[in-house]
C-alpha cells in the first residue's frame, strides 16, 4: 500500500458524510461552489488549529495540578473547545451570510463539511503517521477513525449546525442563545468523547461506541426536527 491509496482511504469517510448530508438537503441544495470552499476551508483551518493546540498543550502541562486536571484540560479546552470553535469559524465567514443560507437546514449542512473537511487532515495526517510505524498499525488506524473519530466529527457538526441554523433564523430574543449553544454544545460533546479516550481505562472504546450510538440517535431527531422547521421556508 502507497501513501496516496492511504490518502484515499484517509478521506474517504469525510466524503462519505459530505455526500449523505448533502442527499438529505431536501428542499434546495446548497451550491457546490460553497460547499467545496467549505470543505477545503475546513481542511485549511487546521494550519491554525494546531499551532493553538500546541500552545494551549504547553501551559496545561505547566498549570494542570493533577493527570486528571490535565486530561479535562485536554479534553474540553485544547479538543473541544480550539476545534469545535474554527470548525464554526469557517461557516460564519464562508457561508453564514450569504442568501444561500435561507433555512435552518443549512446549519448543519455547513456545519458538517467544514467538520468533515477538518477530520479528513486530521485523518490523513494520522493514518500516514501510523504508516511509518507498521502495515498493521495503519490498517487499525483507517478503521478505527473511519468508523469512530469522523463519525464523531461530523456528528459535532450536525449538533452545531443545527442551532447556528436557528440562531440565524430565531427571533432575537432566542437568537443568542442558539448562537451559544452552537458552540457550547458541541465543545462539551467532543471533550466528553476525547475524555473518555484519554482516560487510557479498560472498556473506553466500547463506552464511546455506546456514547457514539447514542449521539447519532440525538442527530437523526435533530435532522428529522431541521427538516420539519425548513420546510416552512418554502
Amino acid at each position: 500500500m502507497i501513501p496516496y491509496k492511504l490518502i484515499i482511504l484517509s478521506i474517504a469517510p469525510s466524503l462519505f458524510i459530505a455526500l449523505y448530508i448533502y442527499v438529505r438537503d431536501k428542499f434546495e441544495k446548497e451550491p457546490l461552489h460553497l460547499l467545496l470552499k467549505t470543505f477545503v476551508w475546513g481542511v485549511l483551518i487546521s494550519a491554525v488549529v494546531v499551532p493553538v493546540e500546541y500552545f494551549l498543550m504547553a501551559y496545561g502541562s505547566i498549570s494542570a495540578s493533577s493527570r486528571i486536571s490535565f486530561i479535562v484540560f485536554e479534553a474540553f479546552i485544547v479538543a473541544g473547545l480550539t476545534e469545535e470553535y474554527f470548525k464554526r469559524l469557517v461557516v460564519l465567514r464562508i457561508a453564514y451570510d450569504t442568501p444561500y443560507f435561507n433555512q435552518p437546514f443549512d446549519g448543519i449542512v455547513y456545519c458538517v463539511f467544514s467538520a468533515v473537511g477538518f477530520a479528513a487532515i486530521e485523518n490523513v495526517g494520522y493514518v500516514l503517521q501510523a504508516f511509518q510505524v507498521s502495515p498493521q498499525e495503519t490498517i487499525n488506524v483507517i478503521v478505527l477513525r473511519g468508523i469512530m473519530a469522523v463519525p464523531a466529527h461530523a456528528m459535532f457538526g450536525v449538533v452545531m449546525g443545527y442551532y447556528l441554523g436557528f440562531a440565524k433564523f430565531a427571533p432575537p430574543d432566542r437568537s443568542y442563545w442558539y448562537f451559544k449553544v452552537s458552540l457550547i454544545l458541541p465543545m462539551l460533546l467532543h471533550g466528553f468523547y476525547d475524555f473518555v479516550l484519554m482516560l487510557n481505562i479498560y472498556g473506553a472504546l466500547a463506552i464511546v461506541g455506546i456514547y457514539e450510538v447514542l449521539l447519532f440517535t440525538y442527530c437523526l431527531r435533530l435532522i428529522k426536527r431541521s427538516h420539519e422547521i425548513s420546510r416552512l421556508y418554502f
